[in-house]
């Protein structure tokens, strides 16, 4: 049978997905990258979350050696430009990941359906 006499037969308005196994215990649809199979690792929220955390680790370790610098509790100056660099790639790369996603975006929200 080819798609188009299978699709000519389906009566519009009676054609409903089965999500009686989509549902979950709480009563939210179960959702997953791909249906019927769990997802194995960290989901992509959960990767950014744990990325931007340690983006701002970075910086507040950055801020606060520039502070000890400046009111004379240390004198390791390479400690201090070694964090302000580190903090620096790390907020210039998560500017970098930011603009690529905007550009996904975008990209998805312009293609036609």
């Amino acid at each position: 049978m080819d798609y188009g006499s299978a699709i000519s037969k389906v009566v519009p308005g009676t054609f409903v997905p089965d999500m009686g196994s989509a549902i979950g215990a709480d009563g939210r649809p179960h959702t997953s990258p791909i249906p019927g199979v769990e997802p194995e690792g960290p989901s992509f929220k959960d990767t950014v979350q744990s990325l931007l955390s340690g983006v701002n680790d970075k910086v507040n370790a950055s801020d606060q050696a520039t502070r000890d610098l400046a009111d004379g509790k240390t004198n390791d100056l390479q400690k201090v430009v070694t964090s302000v660099e580190e903090a620096n790639l790390a907020l210039n790369f998560t500017m970098a990941m930011r603009s690529k996603l905007l550009e996904a975006y975008q990209e998805i929200a312009r293609m036609q359906v």
